[in-house]
């Protein structure tokens, strides 16, 4: 761990350690850097995500044939016929 000396905002000190819990300076400032570390970290892959998946290709994933393999002869969805009967 490093240990350095920086100015700190009291009254933004006091509010974290009320949100968290925490009970001394040095807890409160470790808790509030891995929080926005882990924020930041998740909405960055939230985006990605959204990118990713927009428009059709999220469409895609819907029907797992898509990305899994299907045995020959084998339909993992079946189709049922117009009483509700499996067609084999």
């Amino acid at each position: 761990m490093t240990k350095i000396l920086v100015d700190v905002d009291d009254e933004a000190l006091e509010a974290a350690q009320r949100i968290f819990g925490t009970k001394t300076k040095k807890d409160t400032i470790n808790l509030a850097l891995t929080e926005a570390v882990t924020r930041v970290t998740r909405l960055k892959a939230l985006e990605e995500g959204v990118r990713l998946f927009s428009g059709e290709d999220f469409d895609s994933l819907m029907d797992k044939r898509n990305y899994r393999s299907v045995p020959e002869g084998h339909d993992p969805i079946p189709r049922k016929g117009v009483e509700g009967r499996q067609i084999a």
